[in-house]
Formats: C-alpha cells, structure tokens, sequence
C-alpha cells in the first residue's frame, strides 16, 4: 500500500515551488476522504451515535414501564436490539 501522505511531502521537497500545490491537493484528498467517511457512516440511515442514544431512551422507557410497542415506534429499535436491552 501507498503512503499517500508520505509521497505527497516527497514531492514538496523535490519541488519546493509547487509546495503549496501539493498541499491543496492533499487536503483535497483529505476532503474526499472525510466525506466518503460520512457517506460510509450514513450507510444504513442512522449512525452509531443516534443508535446509542435510542437504546438510551429506549432503556429509560422500559424502566418507567413503557409497553413494548411504543419503545419501538419511539426509538426505531427492532425486537432482537430491545431484548439486548
């Protein structure tokens, strides 16, 4: 595998001059990076931290005694995640 970085800070120092373009297209890269990241978190719709602040409410909502139903309408839980609960 290919330090990209790392090939990226060899050309700055090989060419100097073009420094600054070498480093908007790393943080080009970068950016395309982070955004693909995103996309790969917001996969399936809900990423983990709204599924861990659903099992949050959905663990408040059975200890005061809510039914079952109304946890999985409120939360977006299945049946299988709830009994892990």
């Amino acid at each position: 595998m290919i330090d990209g970085e790392g090939f990226i800070r060899a050309l700055a120092e090989k060419a100097p001059t073009y420094r600054e373009d070498f480093m908007t297209i790393a943080e080009q890269l970068e950016a395309r990076g982070e955004a693909r990241g995103y996309q790969l978190g917001r996969r399936d719709g809900v990423n983990e931290g709204e599924k861990n602040a659903s099992r949050k409410i959905a663990q408040q909502l059975l200890a005061n005694g809510a039914g079952r139903n109304l946890i999985k309408i409120a939360t977006g839980l299945s049946d299988s995640e709830i009994d892990k609960l």
